[in-house]
């Protein structure tokens, strides 16, 4: 099945999140999209400057056993760039999109669509693509980022793809709200095993949020299996919600440690995620 497929049957697929190579290097890119082996339906393909373009990448893994999920970035971009970019990627396959603003330097033109244009003209121009939208659960305004995602999904986007979820409570009332609003829109949450307090207080600053006390005293604790504790507990809450239609995992690091790999996929089976 794919992704699609799994979420309309209620499989809760799982996704995998990965960070492409600087430049076009297949086996580096393959490596990463291989970290959770069969546990996984799709492999989201990040969008970062100075690497090589998701849409790249993701035509490359098109070709393979991968469902590759093209990360659309609208930021600098204009209408002809944006068109021009959904032409290839239906030319080549691809499916699967998520469209976001991006965190990039680069400014805005005058004719750079919004994300509910953009939606839009992917519904237009890939028929039949699965199109996701972003969803900030760590909002400062709350209200207005649930204003801000109504067009997205009204314009065509069929999910909402969050930031991190380390507790269920923090995602429950946009996820409430998603759910109440549009019931058929599949909230993705996005989970991420974190091994250390170093590395928690570097997620912090990246994404502007604080993580749950509770997490950060057992991360403090110094303790792997605590650690890893933490996150199948995270995984069991998700799976267990039916404010949450799917997980993507995504690592601290572009090339996971040995070892981390396997760790997730035992997480994924001993918290009920893996359900095909």
């Amino acid at each position: 099945m794919t992704f699609a497929e799994s979420l309309r049957a209620g499989q809760f697929p799982v996704a995998l999140e990965i960070t492409p190579p600087q430049k076009a290097l297949p086996g580096v890119l393959l490596r990463r999209a291989e970290l959770l082996g069969e546990a996984v339906s799709v492999v989201n393909v990040i969008q970062r400057p100075g690497r090589q373009s998701s849409l790249e990448a993701s035509l490359q893994l098109r070709g393979g056993r991968f469902e590759p999920v093209w990360h659309l970035v609208t930021r600098g971009a204009s209408r002809e760039d944006v068109r021009a970019q959904m032409q290839s990627a239906a030319a080549g396959g691809i499916n699967q999109l998520l469209c976001i603003r991006g965190d990039h330097a680069s400014g805005d033109g005058a004719d750079t669509p919004t994300i509910r244009e953009t939606v839009a003209m992917a519904r237009d121009l890939m028929p039949g693509a699965t199109i996701g939208a972003t969803l900030n659960q760590y909002a400062p305004d709350a209200a207005a980022a649930m204003r801000n995602l109504w067009p997205k999904l009204k314009a065509g986007a069929s999910y909402v793809q969050t930031q991190p979820v380390f507790d269920l409570e923090a995602l429950r009332p946009a996820a409430e709200a998603v759910k109440a609003a549009a019931p058929e829109t599949a909230v993705v949450a996005m989970v991420m095993p974190l091994l250390t307090i170093g590395a928690a207080e570097k997620l912090e600053t990246r994404i502007g949020m604080r993580l749950p006390q509770r997490l950060r005293e057992r991360l403090a604790g110094g303790l792997m299996d605590d650690a890893w504790a933490a996150f199948d507990e995270t995984l069991a809450a998700l799976s267990a919600s039916p404010l949450v239609d799917a997980i993507a995992i995504m690592t601290l690091e572009m090339d996971a440690p040995e070892g981390i790999g396997p760790r997730i996929v035992q997480g994924l089976r001993i918290s009920g995620c893996l359900r095909g």
